[in-house]
């Protein structure tokens, strides 16, 4: 933690150790590749979680109280982790976008990849947005409700708007394009503009919500001009149930919800031991275990495959693992055989 201001966040750089923890999920990355054969389309899915703490030396974070606030990124079609950087909870998320789904796109194997991005708000950054159309990545982020673009949105017509879905207790959603272009500070002759989707949810009956609003509206910008509409704004929604539930597991299923330390780089370890291990098992999953778990969580492992291979036997000096022969016949046997017949790659 040398060179940490007395004020501000930090960000410091990682130990040879904890690089070495990298590349031992990289070699996880590329086994999965190479045992499963993925599609080349890759969308990345970035975001932050506060974890609460009271360790006496740890940042408050936004929220007002002592926080960890680590990032991840994950490859929403495979479930894996590709890139975590622990953070104190005073870093803002928006902190590093960049570098960190550009390291992500680093862990995949050598090949032609098509990427994708998503985020929430904290990506909204026009330097990250023309990061990514440069290398020819599509995004679709959460845009920041400034009053300009709340103003055009309010100003649409109302046939602009089209019937997303009706939800419960008469809640209708409701999308529309808006055209709109924020001012940069920087103007280029190449800027390219980008897509902006508005969401906007009422009552039919006109009642107030809880915060005494009648309508509510969100906004996605992108750099895909081809796609319906509608369905860019539940692909790009679709990260709620891809990097969230990665939180859910890390937090809830296996140990990153609590961190053991007051030293940052013991937590930075602590924190990528539960990546390894997340990683690990979503490769155990699509090569050893029946199709049944194949989107099972590990507390379901846990009970379900873990506890039932067998006793550990100690005699003559020997500590042994006695199998139940209708477990190994049903679950080790053609676990062990699927793992043999990977070619893996050593190198």
């Amino acid at each position: 933690m040398a060179g940490r201001p007395l004020q501000g966040s930090f960000l410091p750089p990682e130990s040879k150790p904890l690089a070495g923890l990298k590349e031992v999920n990289r070699r996880v990355i590329w086994a999965y590749v190479e045992a499963t054969k993925p599609e080349r389309e890759v969308t990345f899915d970035i975001d932050a979680q506060v974890v609460e703490t009271s360790k006496e030396d740890a940042q408050y974070c936004y929220k007002g109280h002592k926080a960890f606030q680590p990032a991840e990124v994950s490859w929403a079609e495979t479930g894996l982790v590709m890139v975590d950087e622990f953070r104190e909870g005073n870093v803002p998320a928006s902190k590093g976008a960049i570098r960190l789904v550009d390291e992500a796109y680093e862990m995949l194997p050598p090949g032609s990849w098509r990427v994708k991005v998503r985020s929430d708000s904290a990506a909204y950054e026009q330097g990250n947005l023309d990061h990514w159309h440069n290398r020819g990545w599509e995004f679709g982020v959460s845009a920041d409700m400034s009053p300009q673009l709340r103003l055009e949105i309010e100003a649409l017509p109302e046939d602009a708007w089209k019937v997303w879905k009706e939800e419960k207790r008469g809640m209708v959603r409701e999308w529309a394009e808006v055209p709109y272009v924020p001012g940069r500070k920087y103007e280029k002759k190449d800027a390219h503009p980008y897509r902006y989707l508005a969401i906007r949810a009422r009552r039919q009956q006109g009642e107030l919500f809880e915060e005494g609003v009648k309508v509510r509206h969100c906004a996605i910008v992108s750099n895909n001009w081809d796609m319906d509409g509608q369905a860019l704004l539940k692909w790009q929604r679709g990260k709620a149930g891809t990097i969230e539930h990665v939180h859910h597991i890390l937090n809830n299923e296996l140990a990153a919800g609590v961190y053991p330390s007051a030293k940052h780089g013991a937590n930075a370890a602590w924190l990528r031991l539960q990546v390894l291990t997340h990683n690990l098992l979503q490769l155990l999953k699509v090569v050893a275990l029946p199709q049944e778990y194949a989107t099972a969580r590990p507390k379901r492992l846990r009970f379900a495959i873990f506890t039932q291979f067998g006793r550990v036997v100690r005699h003559a000096g020997q500590v042994l693992l006695r199998f139940a022969s209708e477990v190994w016949n049903a679950l080790i046997g053609p676990g062990h055989r699927s793992i043999g017949a990977v070619r893996w790659d050593t190198s």
